[in-house]
């Protein structure tokens, strides 16, 4: 598996969730699971299958986490002038269609949810936006159509 880039705040919050899950939630299901086996038979023991499924997500979300951190590389800096897009960037443009301003953050896509701001930098427009500069429009193909915008502000993120 091929390293991914975190930003530091991305690298925390993914080894917090890690820590939290094994610390807490985990510890509690299996709780669960040992009150629900004391009441009998476990074939039609639905606490007992309901925590043992809850279990089973979080053993699986658990793998991931360890996955995603150890083969994960955090960058704190970068090769492009800070005056160019670039990962860890926070990003101020303009859609040239409608004149609607958003800003995104790019992140990796393991630290992704632009409903939040954080745009992927694997992304179609992540990847459009990379290395531009303040002023410069950028142009690409997502499916639902091509879409225009200007980079009007950048800064540089410190965490």
């Amino acid at each position: 598996m091929p390293k991914g880039l975190l930003t530091q705040k991305g690298y925390w919050k993914l080894l917090q969730e890690l820590k939290r899950l094994r610390r807490f939630v985990r510890p509690l299901i299996l709780e669960e699971m040992m009150e629900a086996a004391a009441d009998g038979r476990l074939e039609k023991n639905e606490p007992y299958w309901e925590a043992r499924n809850r279990q089973a997500q979080v053993d699986r979300r658990i793998q991931k986490l360890q996955e995603i951190i150890s083969h994960s590389e955090v960058l704190v800096g970068s090769n492009l002038a800070p005056s160019q897009v670039r990962f860890n960037s926070r990003v101020k443009i303009c859609n040239l269609a409608t004149g609607e301003i958003s800003i995104y953050h790019l992140v990796s896509s393991e630290e992704a949810d632009v409903r939040q701001g954080y745009l992927s930098i694997d992304s179609p427009m992540g990847q459009a936006l990379l290395g531009r500069k303040v002023g410069e429009k950028i142009g690409f193909n997502p499916p639902g159509g091509q879409r225009s915008y200007q980079v009007l502000e950048i800064q540089m993120e410190n965490c």
